[in-house]
């Protein structure tokens, strides 16, 4: 009985560079209406307005007297960004009145310090400091002879007027939703496989020391009683710009034929993790965070079409996949596969041929961005 195994060598469908894997892999292939920014007139007995284009700052009341606004005056036609983290969690309602709302501090609405400095967003709540869209600075002006009121709202960004909404048809980031792409790092995407004389018994995944990754030994796994080894398949981490639940699968595929282009190829394994990131923000200097995912499971090729599949794989080559189906917190929802990349022949793995031009870019391991 003989042995060998593949490393993966380089992208062949993926719109962005392959991060992470380093030079050794080789490329192949608002709807509604907003709580306005404007100024309009500050009624207070004296008329002095913020010079806005849309919304207005609303009345200002003397001697603090306002009623009572529920949550729906607030969030009826400007509501928070959407919640799926199953925390039930209710937002904050706002001070103020739903006109001069005290979380946007708008032009034109009531503040209390001249020249005191605020952030301010005179567009909708669900894209606040998402993506491209990020908080202003307004200060506080005198109105008239004895109001003071927030000026302008200076700097913000990812929106513009007279709709104070992100661009039409923007996605991810431009579109300033909460999730706009994520990264994930596979340590180990080398498989096994298992011959006896010209007969491909099967594939086994295999067991990662360090960076290298080695092939079980008979005492370690058993194609009898299809056991996989003890030891997992390979550590991965996520790095994400939203919280939220994310499952990832890596997937490795056999060409039917030499050569032949992807499409009706057949899975070798799939393997899985899934779990609740949540580190966004939370690295160096307000980076996302770096989270480590549960270890990808030993496997081995059990059915008949899995060892099947594993005899083409060894005759014709093939290649590995990387998939995402996730929910942010937010309710953004992703599902794609993101990355795929071939793997290097057999012959690969003697040294004496490490110098070959198919074998000079080989490596183990494998990610990308989604």
């Amino acid at each position: 009985m003989t042995r060998g195994y593949w490393f993966g060598r380089g992208l062949a469908t993926s719109a962005f560079a392959l991060l992470g894997l380093g030079a050794l892999h080789c490329s192949a292939e608002g709807g509604g209406n907003t709580v306005g920014g404007g100024g309009g007139a500050a009624k207070s007995g004296a008329d002095s307005g913020g010079g806005g284009t849309s919304g207005g700052g609303g009345t200002i009341l003397i001697d603090g007297a306002q009623p009572d606004y529920d949550e729906n005056a607030f969030f009826a036609d400007d509501p928070p960004p959407a919640d799926c983290s199953g925390s039930g969690a209710k937002p904050v309602k706002p001070g103020g009145t739903p006109d001069c709302p005290d979380d946007k501090n708008l032009q034109g609405c009531p503040c209390t310090t001249l020249g005191e400095t605020a952030p301010c967003w005179p567009g909708y709540r669900k894209h606040r400091n998402r993506g491209a869209c990020k908080d202003g600075v307004a200060t506080c002006v005198a109105a008239g002879e004895v109001n003071k009121v927030w000026g302008e709202c200076k700097g913000y960004s990812g929106i513009s007027p007279p709709t104070f909404a992100p661009p039409d048809g923007a996605t991810g980031a431009a579109a300033c939703r909460c999730f706009s792409g994520g990264f994930w790092n596979v340590k180990n995407t080398s498989p096994c496989f298992y011959t006896q004389g010209t007969t491909v018994v099967g594939a086994v995944s295999t067991i990662l020391e360090g960076t290298q990754a080695r092939c079980p030994t008979t005492q370690e796994m058993s194609f009898d009683t299809n056991t996989p080894p003890s030891q997992p398949f390979s550590p991965s981490t996520l790095r994400v710009d939203c919280n939220g639940f994310f499952k990832l699968c890596f997937t490795i595929k056999a060409l039917s034929a030499p050569g032949a282009p992807k499409g009706a190829d057949c899975s070798l394994m799939q393997v899985c993790t899934e779990a609740y990131y949540g580190m966004a923000g939370q690295g160096p200097n307000g980076t996302d965070g770096e989270q480590a995912m549960p270890d990808l499971p030993s496997w081995i090729t059990s059915t008949p079409q899995e060892k099947d599949c594993a005899a083409k794989f060894y005759a014709n080559g093939g290649y590995g996949e990387l998939s995402v189906k996730g929910t942010s917190d937010e309710c953004d929802e992703v599902q794609k596969s993101f990355v795929t990349f071939d793997y290097c022949p057999f012959k690969c793995n003697d040294p004496a041929n490490q110098s070959l031009p198919e074998c000079v870019n080989c490596t183990n391991g494998g990610g990308g961005p989604f």
